[in-house]
């Protein structure tokens, strides 16, 4: 897998990627899959080798879609099991219809307002684009707020990594 050139991508690190889906286990397996800010597509990617059924790997930068493609490219894994897009996180949530996600990875960049992840977790709770099952796994520098996460979801795990935490929330 290619890894980003620059600094403004940046990848979930290994330790924090084998914490998460080992908590998840086997709970991937034919799910919808949904990697917003997707970066480096790498939790997307270890979603679909693990057994996701369908992952949307979402992000604004040009730089980042491309680095995902390119990875798509090497590895084995069929065009209809995944869709790429390039779209703003909040414009996609907006507009997404006839899809219901099983599964939300949420890794915004550190320095993203709270304002927009407020606006983000809105439109989670209010659209139906998620279920009662629904796990987001949102990653986020420890210091930000996450009080208007749990005014709609609960969180039922969270762990930290150094100046970076991952809460796991459920409607």
């Amino acid at each position: 897998m290619k890894i980003p050139a620059s600094l403004d991508i940046r990848p979930t690190q290994d330790r924090v990627k084998e914490s998460i889906f080992s908590s998840i286990g086997g709970q991937i397996e034919e799910k919808n899959v949904l990697d917003l800010f997707a970066g480096s597509g790498s939790l997307g990617l270890e979603a679909l080798s693990r057994g996701a059924g369908l992952v949307y790997f979402i992000d604004r930068s040009l730089q980042a879609i491309q680095l995902i493609k390119s990875n798509m490219h090497v590895l084995p894994i069929d065009s209809s099991q995944y869709t790429i897009i390039r779209a703003d996180a909040v414009h996609f949530l907006k507009t997404c219809k006839d899809l219901c996600w099983d599964m939300i990875f949420l890794d915004p960049p550190y320095r993203i307002a709270d304002r927009v992840m407020e606006k983000i977790f809105y439109i989670l709770a209010q659209k139906k684009i998620t279920h009662s099952q629904t796990l987001i796994i949102y990653q986020y520098f420890f210091k930000k707020r996450l009080d208007f996460a749990t005014k709609k979801f609960n969180i039922v795990k969270e762990s930290s990594f150094g100046d970076k935490k991952v809460s796991y929330l459920t409607p």
